[in-house]
């Protein structure tokens, strides 16, 4: 009854205070503990005798444990404190590892002995909840925020627990600060990278059915990695060990495999259709995934993420080979196809969808479409949808082609209409909404800057007088920015517009080069 008047007073829902309540129970009465510590010896013991196929009593032991721990921890930041700062989290690490790789062969996983970290890949129905788990501690705080929906971070199909604002932000100890990082880089030199990108690999393997959703697996694996990237991007002042651990990963795993995760969809889908998916993108859109476009939509956020944490140079070096970039172009093209051909097709969301807060993946893939969205003339995706994804794939775009005159070229390549010749011809709120701009002219200042080619593409759709004064606001806000405190910083058109802080010219453009290009965009 205290907890529901102390949570009334902070407007939290009816039930929402008792469940964070007994979700501290859990943890200060040691079942966390408890089960944690089942879950690590089931997974041990499992190495004898020929696994979890020669017991099945102990494979569906270890699901219902990595159930009920995902549920004791789904919405409790002290469960996820508790389960690093005693060790908990971190025996589970190879067992996650080891199965990351086998989940599209479940005989193999459940006969599987241990690998080279020592785990033993736990069954099938055990890695998702397991997979949770891992990604709650690595996330720290993150997990426990309220975000807005398409965000990744936290969310469990088997829990929705209510999650702090960020006017209440958790405060951990300061051991699982320190802590934290380790786990971190546990995680990265236990190969989690190299097996997330054995898990997206899945969607390159030939599927019984024509059309199937992205597994909810990868959907948790992308959490996972999205955790990692951000973990690695929490560190000031230099690189650390875990970053360069991290980075160094991602190389060798071409950025864990997450734009051939994409493309293979893409070419499944192109297999059905007998066309590339350019060719027709309306009849494509209704082809593909119902969970594809969120699905696309986180991927591009970490590809953006990874720009963010290691500057575009990293990323534009493993994407400079040439089949990676082939397989970028074709990603990009048909992004950008879908999202125009989509945009006048797509159903607003709804008051009950926006107010929810939810996920955006799991929403297509534990509820179906509905069967008026996949009409001839209806998108089977929301416009929240649609537009997100095209802001982080405009986002790439211009990190992709910042300062690297073999991109900017590359967005020449195919038939009319190009990369190059796309972006001045987007949907209109691009060019009038305050918002929408912010998005975009950053990216069309980066894809034609000291690119007299792709200038005149841009030129053909668009005024450079509009680049040139967009750079000349930024500037001048950029000046009147530095003239105040820190804590009065909101000048900045993206920042103004509400939009995150990657979105910022600033944090896409080189400051040192705001002059230059604003009189390369002035001159004919």
């Amino acid at each position: 009854a205290g907890a529901e008047e102390h949570g009334a007073a902070q407007g939290l829902a009816p039930g929402a205070a008792a469940a964070a309540a007994a979700l501290g129970g859990a943890v200060t009465s040691g079942l966390v503990r408890a089960v944690a510590e089942a879950l690590a010896e089931c997974l041990a013991a499992s190495a004898q005798g020929g696994g979890f196929l020669a017991s099945p009593e102990a494979a569906v032991t270890c699901v219902s444990l990595a159930v009920a721990l995902d549920c004791a921890t789904a919405g409790s930041p002290l469960a996820a404190e508790a389960l690093l700062v005693e060790n908990l989290a971190s025996p589970l690490v190879p067992h996650l590892v080891a199965g990351l790789g086998l989940v599209g062969d479940p005989a193999a996983m459940e006969a599987a002995t241990p690998g080279a970290g020592g785990g033993v890949p736990p069954p099938t129905a055990a890695l998702e909840p397991l997979l949770a788990v891992v990604t709650r501690v690595a996330n720290g705080p993150r997990s426990f925020l309220e975000r807005g929906s398409g965000d990744l971070r936290g969310v469990s199909k088997v829990a929705a627990a209510p999650r702090k604002t960020l006017n209440a932000v958790y405060k951990p100890c300061a051991r699982y600060e320190k802590l934290l990082d380790d786990f971190t880089q546990l995680l990265v030199s236990s190969g989690a990278v190299d097996a997330l990108a054995s898990l997206f690999a899945l969607c390159d393997r030939p599927k019984e059915q024509s059309v199937e959703p992205v597994p909810p697996a990868i959907l948790a694996g992308l959490r996972l990695l999205e955790s990692l990237i951000e973990s690695g991007g929490s560190v000031s002042g230099g690189v650390s060990e875990g970053q360069g651990s991290l980075i160094v990963a991602l190389r060798a795993t071409a950025l864990a495999g997450l734009p051939s995760l994409l493309t293979s969809v893409l070419l499944q889908t192109e297999n059905e259709t007998r066309a590339p998916v350019l060719a027709d993108p309306i009849l494509a859109a209704s082809r593909l995934p119902a969970n594809f476009v969120p699905v696309a939509t986180v991927t591009m956020r970490l590809l953006n993420n990874i720009h963010a944490v290691f500057g575009p140079r990293e990323v534009q070096s493993v994407l400079s080979s040439s089949d990676l970039r082939v397989e970028t172009h074709h990603l990009l093209s048909v992004c950008l196809a879908i999202c125009c051909g989509e945009w006048d097709r797509a159903p607003k969301e709804s008051e009950e969808r926006r107010d929810g807060k939810d996920d955006g993946v799991h929403d297509a893939v534990v509820s179906s479409v509905d069967e008026e969205k996949t009409s001839s003339s209806s998108s089977r995706w929301t416009l929240e949808q649609i537009a997100s994804l095209l802001d982080e794939t405009l986002l790439f775009i211009g990190a992709f082609a910042l300062l690297c005159p073999a991109n900017q070229d590359m967005l020449r390549w195919g038939r009319f209409p190009t990369l190059a010749q796309r972006l001045p011809d987007l949907p209109f709120p691009y060019y009038a909404d305050v918002k929408k701009k912010a998005a975009l002219f950053p990216t069309l200042v980066a894809v034609a800057f000291r690119h007299d080619t792709n200038k005149a593409a841009i030129a053909r759709d668009l005024s450079l007088e509009t680049l040139r004064a967009f750079i000349a606001k930024e500037m001048e806000e950029d000046v009147s920015e530095t003239s105040e405190t820190s804590q009065t910083k909101q000048s900045s058109s993206a920042r103004l517009a509400g939009l995150p802080s990657r979105f910022d010219f600033a944090n896409r453009f080189p400051r040192e080069l705001w002059s230059d290009a604003a009189l390369y965009f002035a001159s004919d």
